[in-house]
């Protein structure tokens, strides 16, 4: 009896060693950047100038023009119930990880015009066009942050990698910092990105593909292992991309329930895997679908007047939505309701006035995607002290 207890002990003890290294190698396989294989980098698609001013009459029309309701409400299209969701509880901390890429490494994959794009890391003013070579969309993500939802500017709350600083591990390494050792249940969370996406098949780190779906989505960021040898010759490494199950892993076990996901990228409505109770998804456009700039950077509008790069999603959502306040009141269900204005724009209401403008402007070539699991409305830093 005792032998057999003796058998039976050793057994569990191995099959619970065998767990742990099992759980540890899970827990570590996205520690490293994956490689993978049939990689295509998704470029966003350039808005015309004359596609550009015509956003201005179609934002005119669309502005404040009655919706007409139908039996079924579409959530795709808005999903805004007009009623608040639960505040941030007193002592929730607000964070934000704002990526936003347009000066990529060389110069094919520049978000920007020709005449403005460099080989440069980090373009001073005296390189002249090249200077306007980055990216805005993170930058204005950051700024309704402060100025419209309260987040701290005090570099504790708010951290951001634009161009040459969105790196593999500077990005993965904020994420794990906030999951493992400062979120509690009580804060809130945005991660924001802009740039170019990518598909392929990703291996883990004993090579195996998990075979979830035919082509995996991934966003691509500042590339460690650069190498242009010639003009013709693009060398990507593994440092390059982050995909769709490397972001979802890495926040799978965020104390809060409550983030906020944003992607203005081609195929964007791909990141979908990161839909959970709680959690708001934006994305740009279908996972089928390109994105579109708004503005290419060195683009100029005026005399000496040039502009930064910003996609069509992230301008009408961040910029015109939230920053200028036009999102306030945007509800599909309810356009003419005076209670609906009340000076605050929730992430439902800047999608809703987004989506249309893009929508149109493209043709349907590009209809954003909204994935909303929260309960009504979320205003993003709305606490019990407001």
């Amino acid at each position: 009896m005792k032998k057999t207890l003796l058998v039976a002990f050793a057994l569990a003890f191995l099959l619970g060693v065998m767990g742990v290294a099992a759980q540890e190698k899970l827990d570590g396989k996205f520690d490293k950047p994956s490689k993978a294989k049939n990689v295509r980098i998704s470029k966003k698609q350039v808005l015309s100038e004359s596609d550009r001013k015509k956003l201005d009459s179609i934002e005119s029309e669309l502005k404040g023009k009655p919706a007409k309701v139908s039996a079924v409400v579409d959530p795709s299209v808005g999903g805004v119930t007009g009623v608040l969701g639960d505040a941030i509880p007193t002592g929730g901390q607000k964070y934000a990880i704002l990526v936003g890429l347009a000066n990529y490494p060389g110069t094919v994959n520049d978000l920007c015009v020709t005449a403005a794009k460099t080989e440069e890391d980090s373009p001073t003013a005296e390189d002249g066009l090249a200077y306007y070579c980055k990216d805005e969309d993170a930058l204005n993500m950051k700024k309704a942050l402060i100025r419209e939802y309260g987040y701290e500017d005090d570099g504790e709350h708010i951290f951001i990698f634009s161009d040459a600083d969105a790196k593999y591990d500077a990005i993965k390494s904020k994420i794990d910092e906030l999951v493992q050792t400062k979120l509690t249940a009580d804060d809130e969370l945005v991660f924001f990105f802009s740039g170019h996406s990518s598909t392929g098949i990703y291996m883990d780190d004993l090579g195996n593909d998990n075979g979830d779906e035919a082509l995996d989505e991934g966003i691509v960021i500042y590339d460690q292992a650069y190498d242009e040898t010639d003009a013709a010759t693009y060398v990507v490494g593994d440092e390059a991309f982050i995909w769709d199950d490397q972001i979802k892993a890495w926040f799978e076990n965020s104390p809060t329930d409550r983030i906020f996901f944003a992607f203005d990228t081609c195929r964007a409505g791909g990141m979908n895997e990161l839909q959970s109770d709680g959690r708001v998804l934006a994305m740009s456009s279908t996972e089928d679908q390109s994105s579109y700039t708004y503005y290419l950077g060195g683009t100029q509008t005026d005399v000496d007047v040039f502009q930064e790069s910003e996609g069509l999603f992230a301008h009408y959502f961040v910029r015109r939505a939230m920053i200028d306040g036009l999102g306030d009141g945007s509800n599909p269900l309810s356009k003419k309701d005076p209670e609906k204005y009340d000076e605050n724009v929730a992430m439902e209401e800047a999608f809703s006035y987004a989506y249309p403008i893009v929508k149109t402007a493209t043709g349907n070539r590009q209809n954003p995607v909204l994935n909303d699991k929260f309960l009504n409305d979320l205003l993003l830093g709305y606490d019990l002290t407001d």
